[in-house]
């Protein structure tokens, strides 16, 4: 290979680069508050990986470049700027502070579940989704106590 065989980094890896840096942060310790690997980052980071000795270009998905951006402080309007704009939609998502319940929850100031969610909270994207499918999965196993007038009326013989 020559050296116009490499291609320069996207935009969006560039910003992500710089931010980084700006951030002091390591390319580790930001790559675990993505929910990625160190080496996926460094990928997406310099724009290409090398598969079978040969380079090859590559582009992060937007949900990744948005937990990336989050990571290192990146705002949507510069990731926006780098043409990436469903990676910033995703990016303001992450940083919006959580809707208000439209209902009134008995569980609100709940300390069992603040504790829980601030735990949750420092588990990467991946963790926490596993986590909510396992709560998810326990609440369909348990059976449903909805009852209609037919199932307490006994049958003719």
């Amino acid at each position: 290979m020559t050296a116009s065989d490499f291609s320069e980094p996207p935009a969006e890896a560039v910003l992500i680069k710089e931010a980084l840096r700006r951030a002091r942060l390591s390319g580790r310790e930001a790559a675990r508050r993505a929910g990625i690997s160190d080496a996926r980052w460094r990928q997406i980071v310099a724009g290409h990986q090398v598969v079978s000795g040969v380079r090859a270009p590559v582009r992060a998905p937007d949900d990744t470049l948005a937990r990336m951006a989050h990571a290192v402080g990146v705002t949507p309007d510069e990731l926006r700027r780098t043409g990436r704009t469903e990676a910033a939609d995703m990016l303001a998502a992450l940083e919006a502070p959580p809707a208000s319940p439209s209902v009134s929850s008995d569980f609100t100031s709940d300390p069992h579940i603040d504790a829980i969610a601030s735990l949750l909270a420092t588990l990467p994207p991946e963790a926490q989704e596993e986590v909510l499918r396992r709560v998810r999965l326990t609440e369909a196993a348990k059976p449903r106590e909805e009852h209609t007038d037919n199932q307490f009326r006994r049958r003719a013989v």
